[in-house]
């Protein structure tokens, strides 16, 4: 602390300021950069707060003043000392007076229908209940629009939850869906107060009210078994005359929990090539591998009770029949929307401020999913490597397929670059991951054609492929009614049998050969 003593005199007339120091009080000076330690300029402030109305993050508004006042205003020295705590305070007499409409009503019951309220005023439809048991709360909500996506894109949906998004800890569930243009979209949501099986079930009950005609084939969830229970509840499958609804786990947070529950390195890397096997079979071997090699006890034992009898569940031998549960292995989209929706609220906020911020982020991925089906079929892709050949009859695809098939060409140059082979391929089937997944030419199929030609078969050439598989049929048939009667143990039906045979046949094959030797 300074103890110096000024006096500062402002002659208004003059327009000047007179700065003298106090009798016996100590000369010195202080440098700029020591003065804006203790107090920050009124500029920088300023700037602070124009930023601040923008409403980024804090460290977003401490780069880009810093930023401007280094390069644009050459005031390095001032906000050198400057710290994100400042911005943060700052921010928040700026924001908190803005933000006043989020916070809501003091009362929970009356914030919970001033949110109702206001999603009914942008047009969802909403359900309040009570689970009387338990003592739990939640409400349902989803647009028309939503509606519609989630009854027409039905087949595989994804739910997840997020948390602190309010004051009351009302988790916020979300069901999210991929349409034809290959955008995720949101299908509905709904807030519970507890994050239980019977609280979750009556809030998707509530939304298949809604949606009468939504009924997934495949729920992708993470490792919650109070999100299965409460699917199970609300799809009760054949036993309501329904179709079976599998509930299916993310990968990407089962590897996850296996880093943390499966600390041998080798076991974990043994049930990773479990799950990405394609094959029953193989994958039940790998299991049984790992279980047995595995030196712990302790994982011995949690692998065998959660892993081992449920791997329909976890591996993707049992979605290689669905080209689309290969290309959607994870939650990973609907985390990246309730990430989005993290950025923009508080655990101060009340559930209409959470509402109000839904309703924003919904409105924002219609608007993006109207952009992407605009650009579906309207938008061609451009790469000088490629010859303008090929590249028109790339626009004939849609825009998603272009760009993939784009991709798979320009990966021909990098194969033959590190000077892989030609793959040797028969036929126009792959059995790469890409190929498995989209059902289009991939990279290896491209380095055939290019390199190698592979003819078409001529109308000739099919004929006689037909033909070849009609006489292995009929030989297969000939050689299995002979076993049939041969394994009856009857000597004289056998006899007969072959007898019959040689009548019908010999005289075939003697007109053949008389017609070769004229």
């Amino acid at each position: 602390m300074c103890f110096a003593k000024i006096r500062v005199l402002r002659f208004v007339a003059e327009g000047k300021v007179y700065v003298e120091r106090f009798k016996d009080s100590p000369d010195h000076m202080h440098s700029l950069e020591e003065s804006d330690k203790f107090k920050r300029p009124q500029f920088i402030r300023h700037l602070v707060e124009q930023e601040a109305l923008k409403n980024y993050r804090p460290p977003a508004i401490f780069n880009a003043v810093k930023e401007y006042a280094t390069e644009k205003m050459d005031l390095g020295a001032s906000v050198k000392e400057l710290k994100v705590k400042e911005v943060v305070n700052i921010k928040y007499k700026i924001r908190g007076s803005l933000d006043t409409y989020l916070i809501g009503n003091s009362e929970r019951e009356l914030d919970i229908c001033d949110s109702i309220f206001f999603l009914e005023q942008q047009n969802y439809q909403v359900e309040h209940y009570m689970i009387p048991h338990k003592f739990t709360y939640g409400f349902a909500f989803v647009h028309p629009n939503q509606i519609e996506n989630l009854e027409k894109y039905e087949w595989l949906t994804l739910i997840d939850s997020i948390h602190k998004t309010n004051q009351y800890d009302y988790r916020l569930f979300t069901l999210y869906i991929r349409n034809s243009y290959g955008c995720w979209d949101v299908g509905a949501h709904f807030f519970v107060s507890n994050e239980d099986s019977d609280t979750i079930a009556k809030a998707l009950i509530i939304i298949r009210q809604f949606a009468p005609h939504w009924r997934p084939r495949y729920i992708l969830q993470d490792q919650s078994n109070t999100e299965t229970n409460s699917i199970k509840l609300s799809f009760p499958g054949l036993k309501n005359g329904e179709q079976e609804c599998d509930t299916l786990i993310c990968t990407v947070h089962l590897v996850r929990t296996w880093m943390s529950k499966i600390y041998d390195v080798k076991t974990r890397q043994k049930m990773i090539q479990a799950m990405y096997k394609r094959t029953k079979i193989g994958c039940e071997v790998l299991i049984q591998q790992a279980i047995d090699e595995c030196p712990i006890p302790t994982i011995k034992q949690y692998i065998s009770r959660y892993y081992k009898k449920n791997n329909q569940r976890w591996a993707l031998w049992a979605r290689q029949h669905s080209p689309l549960l290969l290309q959607v292995t994870s939650t990973n989209s609907l985390e990246s929307y309730h990430f989005e929706l993290k950025r923009t609220t508080s655990s101060h906020y009340g559930l209409i401020g959470a509402c109000h911020k839904v309703v924003a982020l919904d409105q924002k991925k219609r608007t993006d999913s109207e952009y992407v089906a605009f650009e579906f079929r309207t938008k061609k892709i451009s790469i000088m490597s490629l010859d303008d050949e090929i590249l028109n009859e790339f626009h004939k695809f849609p825009y998603p397929i272009q760009r993939m098939l784009a991709n798979e060409i320009c990966a021909v140059e990098n194969r033959i670059e590190k000077g892989k082979a030609i793959p040797g391929l028969t036929s126009l089937h792959c059995n790469c991951l890409f190929f498995i997944r989209y059902l289009l030419p991939c990279r290896h199929i491209f380095h055939e054609q290019i390199y190698v030609d592979i003819l078409e078969q001529t109308k000739a050439e099919k004929a006689a492929e037909n033909r070849r598989l009609t006489i292995n049929e009929l030989m297969e048939k000939v050689r299995d009614t002979y076993w049939r009667v041969e394994e009856k143990g009857n000597d004289e039906q056998t006899g007969q049998l072959i007898k019959e045979l040689k009548s019908r046949l010999e005289p075939v094959i003697n007109s053949v050969r008389t017609k070769e030797n004229v």
